[in-house]
């Protein structure tokens, strides 16, 4: 794990003249940040921020057996990459899609099993060999070529988190478009360069500045201006998450209604976990996404079917834990987000506070865990570890117990670590607080 500094905002400016490899701006470019040994600069012209020099990685062997268990456990962002192309499915419409660094391959297998259309992907690293096999998938393990076939184009270009990676952006626009019918969409995520403050969560940080990897975080102006040039003027842009989202075409695109998604993704994760050998990575995964997904919305029976006994620990032993390859040999890598979805279930459910107070606290640990071991694999648990905290209070307050509840609390004015509370988590603290404190006899309130 990057130790605490690893990312400097407050290095020297020192400029750097080079030529903007997403505009083309010779002038020179001021300092961002140092990450390690890696300097990051931001264009005037077109707001990229660019790694110089560009790092070097051999994508087919830069993962690994405990990678690729995160990657799937854990870290895959199975709804998000699904939605983002549903958004472009016609209902009934039979086609095609093609992933470009398609990884694991979840965003094929997801449109294969809702739209019943074809899908093919490429991916040079272990994500895309383990993908093909597990999920029975077409995954060709390779950089993806110029199309050489262009009788066969697809109706989906589908392409997320790689464009960052790459030093030839106009060459690999070109590859994407190659193998994009003629009213066909391009669906392409990147990292948000707008994300990249000192304000942002370490985890996040790092994810989004993948120093070593990444080469340029492209501009929302900067890449809708090398969509056009590339023939593709109608380009819709959606900065609202980490990542800028963007839809690219050379006709006008149309977007598909919204209120089914979240009920087609949820039958494919229970599709697909139908599918996977019990026990293994993949079906802890799957499982994990669809115990999540059905209590975010409120599907509390689908939420208890799908649960199984792996998914929780609540009364974690970490003493002995000092690595991830420690913490793996002992959990899934998804432990402190399913324990804390358990603990939800128990509170907003169950209605069973003690035992949902007792799953809240160990999601904490187990957070507050994995984050110090490697928190750049570590996002959600970084965005979690206080929420579990809180909903620990408030379960203790609904079992009766307001003292205890009240000394929970003291651990958001004792913060120790180096994540920052939510701020829309703030409000709820201490609305907490004062209610726990109005609740105390009186004597005790003037002792606490």
């Amino acid at each position: 794990m990057p130790e605490r500094g690893f990312i400097n905002f407050d290095c020297p400016p020192a400029p750097a003249e080079f030529v903007c490899p997403a505009c083309g701006g010779a002038n020179a470019k001021a300092k961002v940040l140092s990450a390690g040994t890696m300097s990051l600069y931001r264009c005037d012209q077109c707001a990229s921020l660019i790694y110089h020099p560009f790092p070097s990685i051999d994508y087919t062997e830069h993962t690994n057996p405990l990678g690729i268990r995160n990657y799937v456990e854990m870290n895959a962002s199975i709804d998000t990459v699904a939605r983002n192309i549903l958004r472009v499915v016609p209902e009934g419409r039979v086609g095609r899609v093609v992933d470009i660094g398609c990884g694991f391959g979840f965003a094929l297998d997801a449109v294969r099993t809702i739209a019943g259309w074809e899908a093919k992907g490429f991916e040079p690293s272990q994500y895309g060999g383990a993908g093909r096999d597990q999920l029975g998938l077409d995954i060709v393990r390779d950089f993806a070529p110029l199309n050489a076939n262009p009788q066969y184009l697809y109706d989906v270009v589908h392409c997320s988190e790689v464009i960052e990676h790459i030093n030839d952006v106009t060459g690999f626009l070109a590859i994407l478009k190659s193998y994009l019918a003629e009213d066909g969409v391009i669906v392409l995520t990147t990292p948000n360069p707008e994300r990249i403050n000192p304000a942002t969560e370490q985890s996040t940080l790092l994810a989004l500045l993948s120093p070593g990897a990444h080469t340029i975080l492209f501009s929302a102006e900067a890449l809708t201006r090398l969509f056009d040039e590339a023939g593709l003027p109608f380009v819709s842009v959606d900065k609202s998450a980490d990542s800028t989202l963007f839809y690219a075409s050379r006709k006008p695109i149309e977007f598909q209604p919204t209120e089914s998604w979240q009920s087609k993704i949820l039958w494919y994760l229970e599709n697909a976990v139908s599918r996977a050998t019990p026990g293994s990575s993949l079906a802890i995964g799957l499982r994990y996404r669809l115990f999540r997904g059905a209590i975010d919305h409120g599907k509390y029976e689908l939420a208890e079917k799908s649960f199984a006994s792996i998914l929780a620990d609540a009364r974690p032993r970490l003493d002995d834990i000092n690595t991830l390859a420690e913490f793996a040999d002992r959990w899934p890598l998804c432990i402190a987000a399913s324990t804390y979805y358990r603990g939800m279930l128990l509170l907003i459910h169950k209605g069973d506070y003690l035992h949902a107070a007792e799953h809240l606290c160990a999601a904490h640990l187990l957070c507050r865990k994995k984050l110090s071991i490697d928190s750049s694999v570590a996002g959600v648990e970084a965005d979690l570890i206080w929420r579990a905290k809180y909903h620990e209070a408030l379960s203790l307050k609904y079992a009766g117990q307001n003292r205890r509840a009240l000394s929970v609390l003291r651990a958001f004015e004792e913060n120790d670590l180096s994540v920052k509370v939510p701020p829309n988590l703030i409000p709820d603290v201490e609305n907490l607080r004062i209610d726990l404190t109005s609740l105390l006899p009186r004597y005790e309130t003037l002792n606490a």
